[in-house]
């Protein structure tokens, strides 16, 4: 594991009318401690699991996999607000992995996009003004950083389906020991795409050791084996098997007998 827990370190009363402290559980908010390298967070819409994740990632640092920085995304005020009243006990430091939503995707997809048209605008630059010697040599530099974006990412990310094109990313930007945090990747994620990802995941977790803090609603994510479920219920987390959350159970009793719930409605 990267981090072994956090806490809040204490609670600012003279901001309790503003988000994220007018939350329930940032008030009641007690110590997580993490033994597992794949951790989930699992609650209802507004449960505050995200709140957390987001601010572990401002407090660790690690670099938010859009096109903006952590820091400079206004979306994350609240989180690096949060993240000045955490503390984080390390196993080991490391500025490596992300943070990532969804929706960062498609910031990211488009910021490859840009930097691949600039690279091709300074390679028509180049050939139109060269006048003598090796123009391999002048290029090369260029069209190699070119070729790797598209090696790495595809030429289009934008191009794909949603679902390729985010998977595309998490093999690309997945790699050394390190912690990421994912926030409902399932969003994105056909329940194949899903199994791809885990398997992705598991694959780094043993070649690895990396730490994966994960933010779901996928039963298929939280049955994951060997890893740990955060409930977020009632303005408390608690450490759960993933069959008692309503999650599981819900869609357990949908896929078994979907007349009865439906009728039910």
């Amino acid at each position: 594991m990267i981090i072994s827990s956090v806490r809040l370190r204490n609670y600012p009363e003279d901001k309790q009318d503003a988000f994220p402290w007018t939350l329930p559980l940032i008030k009641e908010f007690e110590e997580l401690s993490f033994e597992k390298n794949i951790s989930f967070f699992v609650g209802e819409n507004g449960s505050g699991k995200s709140t957390i994740l987001e601010g572990i990632a401002a407090y660790t640092g690690v670099p938010l996999a859009g096109s903006l920085r952590l820091e400079d995304d206004e979306s994350l005020k609240a989180a690096n607000e949060l993240a000045n009243y955490l503390s984080i006990r390390y196993k080991e430091k490391t500025h490596h992995g992300f943070f990532v939503r969804a929706e960062d995707f498609i910031g990211f997809a488009r910021h490859i996009k840009n930097e691949i048209k600039a690279l091709d605008k300074e390679i028509e630059e180049i050939k139109e003004s060269f006048t003598g010697g090796d123009i391999k040599l002048a290029l090369g530099a260029i069209e190699g950083e070119k070729n790797n974006y598209i090696k790495r990412y595809s030429k289009d990310l934008e191009a794909m389906s949603h679902g390729e094109g985010f998977l595309k990313f998490f093999t690309a930007r997945i790699t050394g020991k390190g912690l990421y945090l994912i926030d409902e990747p399932e969003a994105a994620l056909s329940p194949t795409r899903q199994l791809s990802l885990l398997s992705l995941i598991l694959e780094k977790v043993k070649s690895t050791g990396s730490h994966f803090i994960i933010a779901t609603h996928s039963p298929i994510f939280m049955s994951v084996p060997d890893s740990e479920v955060f409930y977020f219920a009632e303005n408390k987390v608690t450490k759960v098997d993933y069959k008692d959350t309503e999650h599981y159970q819900i869609t357990k009793s949908i896929l078994e007998n979907p007349n009865q719930i439906m009728s039910k409605l």
